[in-house]
């Protein structure tokens, strides 16, 4: 690897990051204040709202996006091509949504849900055009352009959707929020990035994008209609405050896996495809982006784990209590993403789409078997939210094993590369959980279980001698040194 190649990419973790972490940091602040001012109802209109347009983004990149990153040579007619492509079926899902909108509003109880389909709509066409500009800036390592545009979208929407919350706009304050995000994030990446689009269609070049972007698509789709079916069932099932509770609870630990693996995984995934046919390559960074990132999850995970009780009734108030319960089942669940995403980076840097849609297929078909079974033998949303441990340890076992041929990397050397970090973590919740027993729940008493936690985790790696704290402490010295 080129002393370019690694400079580019240390500085797109470092900028990817500080993109991430800050954006994040400024939204769940502002999520912590709407969820205090607005109740556990408000949300449920929003949360389903948020599957359908999910859906929606789906079928506008299309795969496109990652086919456009993989393309090597990839140019100006090739952008173009997915842009017209991606602006028709923005139009073309908008008006499916503003039909389908009244059934399914009484398919889920909720009249509102039609008003937030009919308007939420309106910016399919901005996320066309954004996905696009995604995919320009993701090929060519200008992660840096993300970090302004995240920051002024997030900043510039939690004004406007606090504003709205404290003048009673209730659920119209989430939409309005999620709205001006979108918009002023696009308008930046716009002006940043001046890409020169046309009008222009190549139906050659789609053709040939399609060839690998479509397995991409199929993926990404059967991946959400599992991600959003508990949800969806949840929304049709139970009442509306259980929705409420249940995307509460997962989002936080969501909030911590995704960044960590978005981080990460949005910087390897470009890297090793411009060294897709060197193995020794591929594998090298295949075990350090699974070492570092679970040595980061797993005392996230187990941290919040311990905490969950105090961190609900301090931050979001009692009324969100029952989604304490939830939180702690999707910390199980999400404390191994880094494991499925690292080998999926990996097999898509390769071109090997097809493989993947294979894996996916696998995964999803065992997934729908065991919600079905969850739905049909379950009568809580709770119970139903443990299917998602059983849909993990399914997803681990089969993004594991296509690696052991392509790679050489066993199961057994993968599960080696986390163990030490998981019993380190693992150590540390124990600890943590002893300040459950007869203490107040006061922000005093959660300020030192977050810091008890950070202090025994830190400990253990010295004590432990754990060489992912030696390899994020030489990679900041790099950092710092090559700024100064």
């Amino acid at each position: 690897m080129s002393d370019s190649i690694k400079q580019k990419t240390f500085s797109s973790v470092i900028w990817k990051f500080s993109e991430r972490f800050l954006a994040q940091l400024v939204a769940t602040i502002v999520s912590v204040i709407l969820a205090r001012i607005l109740m556990p109802e408000d949300y449920s209109v929003v949360s389903i709202t948020a599957i359908f347009f999910a859906f929606a983004n789906i079928l506008i990149s299309g795969g496109f996006n990652s086919a456009l990153i993989q393309k090597k040579d990839a140019d100006k007619e090739d952008y173009s091509s997915v842009f017209v492509f991606s602006l028709t079926i923005s139009a073309l899902s908008y008006a499916v949504l503003f039909v389908a909108a009244p059934f399914l509003a009484r398919w889920f109880h909720n009249d509102e849900l039609v008003f937030f389909l009919r308007v939420m709509g309106l910016i399919l066409p901005i996320l066309a055009y954004k996905s696009v500009i995604c995919a320009y800036i993701s090929s060519n390592l200008l992660f840096k352009k993300f970090f302004w545009s995240t920051l002024g979208g997030t900043i510039v929407s939690a004004f406007v959707g606090i504003l709205m919350a404290i003048n009673g706009f209730g659920a119209k304050a989430l939409m309005a929020q999620q709205i001006t995000n979108a918009i002023v994030d696009t308008v930046i990446l716009s002006i940043s990035t001046k890409m020169p689009l046309s009008f222009r269609v190549s139906i050659q070049k789609l053709k040939k994008l399609l060839g690998y972007g479509w397995k991409i698509f199929a993926t990404s789709m059967i991946s959400n209609i599992y991600v959003y079916l508990n949800p969806i069932v949840v929304g049709i099932k139970y009442q509306k405050a259980d929705l409420s509770f249940y995307t509460k609870g997962q989002h936080f630990p969501h909030l911590i896996s995704s960044n960590t693996n978005y981080t990460l995984s949005a910087v390897l995934f470009p890297v090793l495809a411009k060294y897709q046919d060197d193995k020794e390559l591929l594998l090298k960074y295949t075990r350090r982006f699974i070492k570092t990132s679970s040595y980061i999850m797993f005392p996230l995970m187990f941290g919040l784990f311990a905490i969950s009780k105090k961190f609900v009734c301090v931050v979001l108030t009692e009324k969100w209590m029952p989604a304490v319960p939830f939180i702690r089942v999707f910390c199980i669940a999400y404390m191994f993403e880094m494991i499925h995403a690292g080998n999926c980076e990996t097999i898509k840097a390769m071109g090997r789409s097809d493989l993947f849609l294979k894996m996916e297929i696998i995964k999803k078909a065992s997934y729908f078997l065991v919600i079905f079974l969850f739905i049909m033998f379950t009568n809580s949303p709770f119970e139903l939210a443990i299917s998602s441990i059983v849909c993990t340890a399914i997803a681990i076992i089969v993004n594991c094993i296509p690696n052991i041929k392509l790679l050489g990397y066993s199961v057994k050397d993968q599960f080696a590369d986390i163990f030490p970090n998981f019993i380190n973590a693992l150590i540390m919740c124990f600890v943590v959980l002893m300040f459950d027993w007869g203490l107040p729940q006061n922000v005093i008493v959660l300020l030192l279980q977050i810091l008890c936690g950070a202090v025994v985790y830190i400990l253990l790696s010295l004590i432990t001698k754990n060489e992912n704290l030696k390899y994020l402490i030489m990679t900041a010295k790099q950092m710092l040194g090559r700024k100064t």
